[in-house]
């Protein structure tokens, strides 16, 4: 009888124990919130107001307002990352031709500004042909003015493809953003022709295009 009772309270103790696995790893262990996702086998990863960036490169000097930039004619950073629904994006400098990447915080009112005015060059049909123009959202906070940048957006109707930066910033550290909106031009060759902020209006912005990458 003894030994029966013995057994018995090994295998509650076992099931106790197998227990308390499940319970742990059904935890994570951590209330820690990660913005890392998991890609499909399509090349997709989950929907999100962030996204995984992988860079390449070396990153930029930030711009600063002395007029003079220390990062000019230094090779563009390749990015691999995902659009708000999830598919992927990539940037590749020397490859994409003529690219302009443009830095956008939902919350920014230079931000909220500037985009129908890019929406403007575009159906003024002054956009270069050759120009390949890619949206970043970036900076993005919760606890913010237009919040989620997936939304904003969609309802500013821009027109270009669009980007996710991660939550830490991570591209737009690599760009040497320091300030919204803060466009990047790239020119055929892949490295950096002109690097600007704040709010252009189409006449200056048709100007500092040309005087980058030539007329198209």
């Amino acid at each position: 009888m003894a030994k029966n009772q013995r057994n018995i309270f090994i295998g509650l103790g076992l099931v106790v124990v197998i227990a308390a696995i499940f319970a742990i790893l059904a935890s994570g262990g951590s209330d820690t919130t990660t913005t890392t996702t998991v890609p499909s086998g399509n090349g997709s990863v989950a929907a999100a107001e962030y996204q995984p960036v992988a860079i390449t490169g070396e990153a930029l000097t930030p711009l600063g307002d002395s007029g003079t930039d220390a990062s000019a004619g230094a090779p563009g950073l390749a990015v691999k990352g995902y659009s708000h629904t999830g598919l992927p994006v990539e940037i590749n400098p020397g490859s994409d031709g003529p690219t302009m990447l443009v830095f956008l915080a939902h919350w920014c009112p230079h931000c909220n500004r500037e985009i129908p005015r890019l929406i403007d060059w575009k159906e003024q049909g002054l956009v270069p042909d050759n120009l390949r123009v890619v949206g970043i959202t970036t900076a993005s906070r919760n606890d913010q003015a237009n919040w989620p940048p997936s939304e904003w957006i969609e309802t500013m109707k821009w027109p270009f493809e669009v980007m996710v930066d991660s939550e830490t910033q991570q591209m737009a550290a690599a760009y040497g953003v320091d300030g919204f909106p803060f466009m990047v031009i790239l020119d055929a060759q892949g490295n950096v022709a002109k690097r600007f902020s704040g709010e252009v209006e189409v006449a200056d912005l048709v100007s500092i295009i040309d005087t980058a990458i030539g007329k198209s």
